[in-house]
């Protein structure tokens, strides 16, 4: 099957979604699940984190010290995660626009232009995160996102494989918009081969099971058009 066939199959099929801390973002044309660059992450500091905190704790920790980044970042995540995106960029900017910004404020910045559905800004900082941390797998995965929401599927692959490769907890999401992402360039195969082991990972993940069956029927079908556009790709993360 050609490869123009599938050029909007990454924009056609749902991308996984539920993990462990789950919330959603809108954006400006699908709704778009985001986490905080969330839960289990142990390799660097330049994470955010999930809080055990209520969002109005960490706005009054915020207000007590803006010019503190955790707490600006933390805040930042919960304002996000109740879709205040615009309050959250405002916070974020003197962070993530700094000259030597962090990879977390950078990371996170770019998690809130994709819940936007601001593609551009987002590449841009979530290389700017990867480069100031390159064991940000996270960035890797958002970074893969914000380029093939630009049909830049190629680039797109390369982040999807980096931030695999470094990926800690469970990889389900990142893989199920890896498979996708192969899909859209006509490598079926090995698209259903990861779909396979995400299932095998997390076998009660009905997102992969129903992409699956939908990438499956179009090998099946040996030309048949894509599915019309629904969801772009998500960003829940372990």
């Amino acid at each position: 099957m050609s490869i123009h066939k599938f050029s909007s199959l990454i924009l056609a099929l749902s991308v996984c979604t539920a993990l462990s801390a789950c919330q959603t973002a809108q954006s400006t044309d699908a709704h778009l699940r985001t986490s905080s660059v969330d839960g289990a992450i142990a390799r660097s500091s330049d994470y955010a984190r999930k809080s055990s905190k209520s969002p109005a704790h960490l706005e009054r920790t915020y207000k007590k010290d803006p010019a503190n980044e955790t707490n600006a970042v933390d805040y930042a995540v919960a304002l996000r995660e109740k879709g205040h995106l615009q309050r959250a960029a405002v916070i974020l900017e003197p962070f993530a626009k700094a000259k030597n910004a962090s990879s977390l404020s950078a990371s996170e910045y770019a998690a809130v232009q994709l819940a936007d559905g601001n593609y551009e800004a987002a590449e841009k900082y979530a290389q700017k995160a990867v480069i100031a941390d390159e064991a940000n797998y996270k960035a890797y995965h958002r970074l893969g996102i914000a380029l093939d929401t630009q049909s830049m599927h190629q680039e797109a692959e390369r982040a999807y494989r980096k931030g695999l490769e470094l990926w800690q907890g469970d990889p389900t999401t990142i893989m199920n918009n890896l498979a996708l992402n192969l899909a859209s360039q006509g490598y079926l195969d090995e698209s259903i081969e990861i779909l396979l082991k995400a299932q095998d990972v997390a076998p009660q993940r009905v997102e992969i099971e129903r992409n699956l069956r939908i990438v499956t029927a179009l090998k099946q079908a040996d030309g048949a058009p894509a599915p019309k556009p629904g969801k772009k790709p998500e960003i829940i993360e372990n």
